[in-house]
């Protein structure tokens, strides 16, 4: 009967969390649907029809894994393995597109998803990366290519300069950077699971520090140049 008692209180401990291949998937088609429904809220004002909108979701949730992918030579794309991480981008991007027609939405809740899911990609291109062996800068590398291309892709194909390049723009692909450091830096360390969560929450929480604190890197300026003020920039 203790013996009994024992193997099932070691059954639920192991069951408490996900393997890491279960985790990894939710947590990749969370990250498409976020990354879709910024693609969606993206073409407002841009009189874009619901095609477009569909398309510039699609591009901008697997626009990082492609890049990623296709550098690494990585075959074939994860989402030509799989169509249900295409079918996850449109149905939120045609569920974004009616529902953002009825309802009015925060206006910073663009800037808020889009963090979450540089967040969740950056962790998975980390952790695809590592699982390939390869060098730790390759791998914070393409963790933040995986972050962040998506995001630029779809500023670029609205006319927008991306967050990434924005002269007074608040952190962006450093909170990635940070991130996949401290995963590089702690794995093996702890539960797999708890690591990647751990990561993306880091890199979530500086990202909004950052927006809501107005954290931003040093600029460069050459002696004697006068740095052109924030005020200035807007009013010109």
């Amino acid at each position: 009967m203790l013996n009994n008692e024992f193997g099932w209180a070691a059954d639920f401990e192991m069951n408490i969390f996900f393997t890491l291949a279960e985790f990894v998937y939710v947590t990749e088609l969370l990250g498409v649907a976020v990354f879709a429904i910024t693609g969606a809220l993206a073409a407002q004002g841009k009189h874009m029809d619901i095609l477009g909108v569909v398309v510039l979701a699609v591009v901008t949730s697997l626009g990082g894994g492609t890049i990623r992918d296709l550098t690494l030579d990585i075959h074939p794309l994860l989402w030509i393995q799989n169509d249900t991480y295409i079918w996850t981008a449109v149905i939120s991007a045609v569920a974004a597109f009616w529902v953002c027609r009825y309802l009015r939405y925060p206006r910073r809740l663009l800037i808020i998803l889009d963090a979450l899911g540089m967040a969740l990609f950056t962790v998975l291109g980390a952790q695809k990366a590592i699982s390939l062996e390869l060098p730790a800068i390759i791998v914070v590398m393409m963790a933040m290519v995986t972050g962040c291309a998506g995001g630029m892709v779809r500023d670029v194909l609205t006319r927008q300069i991306p967050l990434i390049l924005h002269r007074h723009g608040e952190l962006y692909a450093t909170c990635s950077i940070i991130g996949a450091v401290l995963y590089v830096w702690l794995d093996g360390s702890m539960h797999p699971v708890v690591l990647v969560a751990l990561s993306i929450s880091i890199i979530f929480i500086i990202r909004m520090a950052a927006v809501f604190g107005d954290i931003c890197l040093p600029e460069f300026i050459v002696a004697g140049h006068r740095l052109e003020r924030r005020d200035d920039k807007e009013r010109g």
